[in-house]
C-alpha cells in the first residue's frame, strides 16, 4: 500500500476514524502524529484505532480469504478456526477500560465475521458507552430476524460496512462462496428501515462493492440501490483474485529495503494495533495473514494484552523495532536481527516481487483465469500451471 493508497483508504474510512472526536481522542491523534513525524520509537500516545478480532470464525469461504476452500493448498489446509475461538466479554471489557478516553475507534473484526460472535451487540454497547466509535464489516449473509437486526441497530454500533459484491446470486457467489445475496440485501434494507423507524442516526451504513470483471456491470445498479435505501456511502474498488496465503513472504522474493523517505512509510505502528481473540498482538492486518491462525505458523506476535497491558505491548521492543523499520527500512541491513521481525519482507517498506508473482487483480484478470467449479459445483482454484500462483 503506497502513500496514495493509504490516503485514499483513510479518506474512505473517515466517518469511523474522525467523527465525534472528544478532546482526549484529538490529543491522542495529535500526539501520535507528532511521534510519527519525529520517527519516535517509544511513544506516549496510545493506538488511535484498535482492531479487535473478537472471533476469527466466518460463515463463508470467500476466495481471497484464509477461510477459502483449501483444495490441496497447504497453507490453507493448516488454518485452525474453531467455534470456541472467541474473546470473552470480560476480556473485551479489560481492553476497553485501558484504551477509553484516548483511542477513538474500535473495529471489531479482522479475519472473521463479527456476527458469528454471540456477544457482538453487548461488546458494541460496552465500547460505545466508553465513548468510542464502533465499526464492523460483515458479509451480512445471515438469516437474521427483525429482532436481531433491531438489537444490532440499537447496540451502540456507530458504523456498519456491508459487503455487496454483486446483485445477482450467480455473480455474487463467485467470490463470496457460500453466501446468499438475497439475505444480504434483505438485512441491509431492514437495518436502514429500522434505523429510520427508531429515529436513530447510527449506525452509519456503507455498501462496499468489490469490483471484478464478472460483476462490474452491476455496479451502477448497486449505486442506485444504495441511494434508494438511504445508505451513507457506496464504496467500490477492484478486488483480488489471489488468496491472502499467496502473499506470505515465503512465496515471493524480498529484493531490498526501500530508501528512507521524509516520513515513515507505514502508519500502522504509530496509530493502530490489531488484537487477536486470544489477546495476541500484531501491528497490522496487511502482512503475514495466513500465519496468524495456522498450525505451526510463524505469527511473530508482539505480545499479549491479557498477560500484560495494551500500553506495555504498545511500547514493547517489537513495536519499537517496527517503528524503526518503517521510519528507515535500510535499518534492516545494519541490524540482521530485524530480519526476524514481523515487518521484514512487507511490500510497504521493501521492494519485493510479491505483486509480480502473486498479484491477480480484478481489473487485469478474469475470475475464470484463476477459478473454476468442480463436479459438485464448488469454487476451486485452477492448477498452478494455469494460474501461475505459488500455491
Amino acid at each position: 500500500m503506497n502513500t496514495r493508497s493509504m490516503i485514499a483508504t483513510t479518506w474512505r474510512r473517515r466517518g469511523w476514524l474522525f467523527s465525534r472526536l472528544r478532546p482526549g481522542h484529538l490529543w491522542n491523534y495529535a500526539l501520535g502524529a507528532w511521534h510519527f513525524v519525529r520517527r519516535d520509537e517509544t511513544v506516549r500516545s496510545l493506538p488511535a484505532v484498535v482492531k479487535i478480532d473478537i472471533s476469527p470464525v466466518c460463515n463463508l469461504r470467500c476466495t481471497v480469504c484464509v477461510h477459502a476452500d483449501p483444495s490441496g493448498i497447504e497453507l490453507l489446509e493448516k488454518q485452525d478456526f474453531r467455534g470456541e475461538h472467541r474473546m470473552t466479554v470480560e476480556q473485551f471489557t479489560k481492553i476497553i477500560d485501558q484504551i477509553k478516553g484516548r483511542t477513538a475507534t474500535v473495529s471489531l473484526y479482522t479475519w472473521g465475521d463479527p456476527l458469528t460472535h454471540p456477544d457482538l451487540d453487548r461488546m458494541a454497547r460496552i465500547a460505545a458507552d466508553a465513548g468510542l466509535q464502533v465499526h464492523i464489516s460483515t458479509n451480512f449473509s445471515f438469516k437474521l430476524s427483525d429482532e436481531r437486526l433491531r438489537s444490532l441497530v440499537t447496540s451502540g454500533l456507530t458504523h456498519l460496512t456491508v459487503c455487496v459484491d454483486g446483485l445477482s446470486q450467480e455473480k455474487y457467489e463467485k467470490t463470496r462462496v457460500g453466501g446468499r445475496i438475497d439475505w444480504v440485501l434483505h438485512n441491509l434494507r431492514r437495518v436502514v428501515e429500522l434505523r429510520r423507524e427508531l429515529g436513530r442516526e447510527h449506525p452509519q451504513v456503507e455498501m462496499q462493492f468489490i469490483k471484478f470483471q464478472h460483476n462490474v456491470d452491476e455496479l451502477e445498479a448497486a449505486r442506485k440501490l444504495g441511494a434508494e435505501l438511504g445508505v451513507e456511502n457506496v464504496a467500490d474498488f477492484w478486488g483480488a483474485l489471489h488468496n491472502y496465503a499467496d502473499r506470505e513472504p515465503e512465496n515471493y522474493t524480498t529484493l531490498r529495503p526501500k530508501p528512507r523517505q521524509t516520513l515513515p512509510q507505514c502508519y500502522w505502528p504509530h496509530f493502530s494495533m490489531v488484537i487477536k481473540y486470544n489477546g495476541d498482538v500484531i501491528p497490522c492486518c496487511e502482512h503475514r495473514m495466513a500465519a496468524q491462525h495456522m498450525s505451526g505458523g510463524d505469527a511473530r506476535v508482539f505480545g499479549n494484552v491479557f498477560e500484560s497491558s495494551v500500553a506495555d505491548v504498545w511500547n514493547s521492543k517489537p513495536y519499537q523495532e517496527a517503528r524503526r523499520i518503517v521510519s528507515d527500512p535500510t535499518s534492516v541491513d545494519r541490524d540482521p536481527s530485524l530480519k526476524q521481525h514481523f515487518c521484514d519482507g512487507c511490500f510497504v517498506v521493501f521492494d519485493t516481487t510479491m505483486d509480480a508473482e502473486t498479484g491477480r487483480w480484478g481489473d487485469k484478470h478474469r475470475w475464470e483465469d484463476v477459478f473454476t467449479k468442480d463436479k459438485r459445483g464448488r469454487v476451486v482454484r485452477r492448477p498452478k500451471a494455469e494460474t501461475g500462483l505459488p500455491l
